[in-house]
């Protein structure tokens, strides 16, 4: 058992440290709200409003989200979009809605829209039809339009925008995936979704997608919100996600929507403005690529701004420092490997309990990772004078060496100890470079 190594499938782990770091604090909470209040597009594009398009199964949070985010923004739980409840089979939204944020009740609107739709359903002929989203990626269809299974979007229908502009169309996308389903996701819909993740990336718009419910899909985080980046069911989760649409696990973000709460939570709301803040970097570089495929091209303003939201997009010249509970980089590929089902082997704490016959009743197994170590790199052996000599070679320093370089681009293999184009220094070992 010793050799034994913890392998998160679909159990409910949860690691030591944060694999994406993310602090937990009011203050975080306070940094993103005024960051995301003063985003604004730049100047030069000539769009007031960035436009973030909502997509996904029916009952998986679109509308949710909205109101989690406008009740942030509203500085409590509001319910402005019509969302169903749970044992909803059928979309509630039916309309393509596009939704503005304010500031507070009185307050300015921000500069972004939240574009809520139809929801996707697994049966073709139902729900959402993928072939009808070009039509909204490009700005033809105008707001409050009435959704109809069987398509209804033509050049003839009433409020079609047969030339739009930039600030008509999407800039960027959003699918909503139900983190309790995500393993079970149906053929038919898994079809849908890759067939809307093609025309969207083929126009070149940024997508995002977004893993709900994860307090329904991991104990840890329905207890405490705060442990989502350290479950390894929901990095897991992520993982499957990104295995299953199509696009990096960068991409993916794990939410919580207020559904039953009637209160405002520090972390709940972290957690959803640090998704719309990628939303709204992953815009401005829609943007700036609209500067160039319009033959605009960027051009720095005569006045920097000094806005939060630019600032925080600003390279600070000092490194920020990194959080005590982020993980190595070493470690994050590896818990990335294999669709999240493969983590380096880690040290694990075993305690037993022996029932009267000698078996094991009770093994409870905690999962260090902080202090996980890539397995070693087996070296094959025919003999014991040969194991001997694959253990000196290992463990043996390496000399520090003086090596002239040679003028010659192409010279011969040097053998070791030889000298190099006659020059006074030894070669000690000859070593092939690595090829970038």
């Amino acid at each position: 058992m010793g050799n034994s190594s913890v392998i998160p499938r679909s159990g409910s782990s949860l690691g030591k440290n944060q694999w994406r770091p993310l602090e937990w604090k009011d203050q975080t909470r306070f940094d993103l709200i005024e960051t995301i209040r003063e985003y604004k597009p730049l100047q030069q594009v000539g769009v007031k409003s960035a436009r973030i398009l909502l997509l996904g199964h029916t009952n998986v949070g679109k509308s949710s989200f909205f109101n989690t985010i406008n009740s942030i923004f509203r500085n409590h739980v509001t319910a402005q979009a019509v969302v169903g409840s749970p044992d909803d089979q059928r979309t509630v939204t039916t309309k393509m809605r596009s939704y503005q944020v304010r500031d507070g009740r009185e307050g300015k609107i921000l500069n972004f829209e939240i574009v809520d739709t139809m929801g996707v359903e697994e049966a073709f002929g139902e729900g959402f039809d993928p072939a009808e989203l070009p039509y909204i990626l490009d700005g033809h269809v105008p707001d409050n339009h009435q959704f109809d299974a069987k398509g209804n979007i033509s050049a003839d229908m009433h409020g079609f925008k047969k030339t739009p502009v930039l600030c008509d169309k999407t800039h960027c996308c959003v699918f909503i995936l139900d983190g309790t389903k995500i393993e079970i996701m149906d053929e038919d819909l898994k079809k849908k979704l890759s067939e809307m993740r093609k025309k969207i990336t083929t126009r070149g718009i940024p997508l995002l997608i977004l893993v709900s419910k994860i307090d329904q899909a991991c104990p840890h985080t329905m207890k405490d919100i705060s442990a989502v980046y350290k479950s390894l069911r929901v990095q897991h989760l992520i993982a499957q996600a990104s295995i299953k649409i199509g696009i990096p696990v960068c991409h993916i973000l794990p939410i919580k929507n207020y559904t039953h709460e009637i209160e405002l939570d520090t972390c709940v709301d972290i957690l959803a403005l640090s998704a719309l803040q990628q939303m709204l970097r992953f815009t401005d570089n829609y943007f700036d690529e609209s500067l160039v495929t319009l033959g605009k091209g960027y051009v720095q303003p005569p006045t920097l701004s000094t806005d939060a939201w630019t600032k925080s997009a600003t390279r600070n010249p000092t490194p920020s420092p990194k959080l005590n509970n982020s993980r190595p980089a070493s470690e994050m590929k590896l818990a990335w490997a294999n669709g999240g089902n493969a983590l380096a082997p880690p040290q694990t704490h075993i305690s037993d309990k022996l029932m009267s016959n000698g078996g094991i009743s009770e093994i409870s197994q905690v999962i260090d990772l902080e202090h996980e170590t890539p397995p070693p790199i087996p070296v094959i052996v025919n003999s014991h004078e040969e194991e001997e000599a694959a253990a000196e070679r290992i463990n043996a320093p390496t000399p520090k060496q003086d090596i002239t370089i040679s003028s010659n681009p192409s010279p011969a293999p040097v053998e070791s100890g030889a000298k190099v184009n006659g020059g006074g220094a030894d070669m000690a070992a000859a070593t092939p470079a690595a090829v970038a």
